[in-house]
């Protein structure tokens, strides 16, 4: 076990530890490639729109966003459009859900496929019924059912639902997938969804990575690209002239579509090197443990300091996406003085417009770039179970929690902030994704018995600390998150806030009733989200949870007659704490 020795800087109550790390260990070459794509042929004349009308997309299949490709169309609408079944079937699963797809209905087909409608106003008025009546039965607003075969038939082009903006939307819009047999999500452009569009993508941004021998990155730099009054787009001169032995290229790239011109994702990138295929990404359809490879697909770091999405013509050697044509060097590029290579990158969209970017490069032996560690612990390989233990802070990262070996970096602050249980805890960079929890624990230093019950582990990443829970094991609380950054033990002794948004003593003119409830603490890792009970004269009644503005509403109905009324609601965070508000009205 390593332990770290604190010295005291200039008087101040700040400690750092940090050991200078060697150079990395070499493996065997090709380690990394994904396994040959194994495609299913999709069918093109079973579905249908699942709207009426024609069909405008906000939101394409394998568009890159946070933490994961998407998985299907978001289609335009306006709150209370009619959803229309995609194709003969019955429901075998219906979904309410605070966030995430928000009101959902899954349809199963003959054909052995499924398709999903997301983020639903409302359903049609029998789906309703059955819905608020589990409610009840359950008393829970969050529900996933699983109705009696065959209760709900469905006939294609018949009406299931309304468009909405529930769960985590930003907007109203219909979210649809299509699933596959094996339960992939297929990218419905490739199932005879219509979608007028004859416009090619655009490449609005490039870069060059320098790679090692494992296809890690060591440094990056933008290329300039120039455009003609034609559309055209190439780079500087012929020949670019690059200071690096291996290197890879990243595009920026967005797709339009004729009826709604608004930055849609590609449905796939190519990179040629000397006529010959080095690199492709198709978006044709995605498996779901697969997803949150997105982090190695793009540029990370680019994505978390200015929200720029560069796609990947590289895989990093821990990115096992299926998504990619496995070639020989899987987009990395050997450059050399004296003989150019030929490098072409093909944007396409699912329609078959495409854009290509043509150019030659040669080694700058002249102007050969130099990349300095800056100071680490020791070596984190990516293909390896990790440990790090010091004093009051132990990790595992277990195999496959990397996509490219790390040079870890671990400081600690002594803070003398009374909320904090302690010292901080700075494991690495916030920058550097990970694909799977990680273990975490923390000794707190001066943390009262009597406050056992209510310490958690917090991020403190944001400013504003994450909750990210937290189990006794000894002396050492333990939790697991999926992020690097700024740690500690904190405690959380606060109750949830409950304020009256639309309640007053007389209610007989209105049809509804809400409130908002806050947390001291965000969450993440293993911590419990919010829970909630609301009563009306000790009886259990259904308060919708709007996530986005953490509001409860309960619309009322016959369980609420004339006369005086007494509503309850109780809200518990992750430690137990409970805020309580009770009020009397008239209806």
């Amino acid at each position: 076990m390593l332990k770290a020795i604190f010295p005291l800087l200039c008087g101040a109550s700040i400690a750092i530890f940090a050991i200078w790390g060697f150079e990395p260990k070499q493996h065997a070459a090709g380690i990394g490639l994904p396994e040959e794509r194994k495609t299913e042929t999709h069918p093109t004349d079973f579905f249908g729109p699942p709207i009426s009308g024609p069909v405008m997309l906000t939101g394409t299949c394998g568009e890159l966003r946070p933490n994961h490709f998407h998985a299907g169309l978001d289609i335009d609408g306006v709150t209370g459009n009619a959803i229309l079944a995609s194709a003969d079937g019955f429901i075998e699963t219906i979904k309410v859900q605070a966030g995430g797809y928000g009101n959902v209905l899954y349809l199963k087909h003959p054909n052995g496929y499924t398709t999903l409608y997301a983020h639903l106003d409302r359903f049609s008025a029998d789906i309703q019924k059955y819905v608020k009546a589990q409610q009840y039965e359950h008393e829970r607003f969050e529900v996933d059912l699983n109705p009696p075969l065959g209760m709900f038939q469905v006939k294609k082009g018949q009406l299931i639902g309304y468009l909405g903006n529930t769960g985590g939307s930003q907007g109203p819009h219909l979210h649809f997938e299509i699933r596959s047999p094996s339960g992939k999500a297929v990218n419905p452009l490739l199932c005879g969804i219509p979608v007028t569009d004859n416009l090619a993508p655009e490449i609005r941004d490039m870069k060059v990575y320098f790679l090692n021998a494992k296809r890690e990155v060591l440094g990056s730099k933008p290329l300039s690209l120039n455009k003609d009054k034609y559309g055209n787009i190439g780079l500087e001169g012929d020949t670019v002239r690059i200071g690096g032995n291996t290197i890879g290229f990243g595009v920026k790239s967005y797709d339009r579509s004729n009826l709604r011109r608004n930055d849609n994702g590609v449905y796939s990138v190519a990179l040629f090197t000397n006529d010959k295929l080095a690199f492709q990404w198709t978006a044709d359809e995605f498996d779901f443990d697969d997803t949150r490879y997105l982090n190695a697909h793009i540029d990370y770091p680019a994505r978390q300091k200015m929200g720029a999405w560069f796609h990947r013509c590289f895989a990093l050697p821990g990115n096992f996406l299926t998504n990619y044509t496995r070639t020989e060097t899987m987009g990395a590029i050997q450059l050399h003085p004296e003989k150019p290579v030929k490098v072409t990158i093909k944007v396409a969209d699912a329609a078959g417009n495409m854009k290509s970017l043509h150019f030659w490069v040669l080694q700058d032996e002249a102007a050969m770039e130099s990349f300095m560690s800056a100071p680490f612990l020791f070596l984190f390989p990516y293909d390896q179970e990790n440990h790090l233990d010091m004093d009051g802070l132990a990790l595992t990262l277990p195999v496959g929690s990397l996509y490219e070996s790390v040079q870890m970096q671990y400081l600690v602050s002594v803070d003398s902030s009374s909320d904090l249980y302690s010292p901080m805890h700075h494991l690495h960079d916030e920058r550097t994704p990970l694909h799977k929890n990680f273990d975490i624990r923390i000794k707190p230093t001066h943390l009262p018995p009597t406050l056992r019950s209510k310490a958690v582990i917090a991020n403190c990443n944001s400013g504003r600390p994450d909750n990210c829970g937290g189990v006794w094991q000894g002396d050492w609380l333990s939790t697991k998150t999926k992020a690097f950054g700024d740690y500690c033990v904190m405690v959380d002794t606060i109750a949830p806030r409950i304020s009256p948004v639309a309640f007053t003593r007389d209610m007989r003119r209105k049809s509804s009733m809400s409130f908002r409830i806050l947390d001291n603490f965000a969450v993440a890792g293993l911590a419990d989200n919010l829970s909630y009970r609301g009563t009306i004269d000790g009886k259990w009644v259904l308060f919708e949870f709007d996530k986005k503005r953490n509001r409860i509403i309960y619309t009322f109905d016959e369980k609420v007659g004339k006369g005086e009324h007494t509503v309850h609601i109780s809200v518990k965070d992750d430690r137990g704490n409970e805020g309580v508000f009770q009020g009397k009205f008239i209806k």
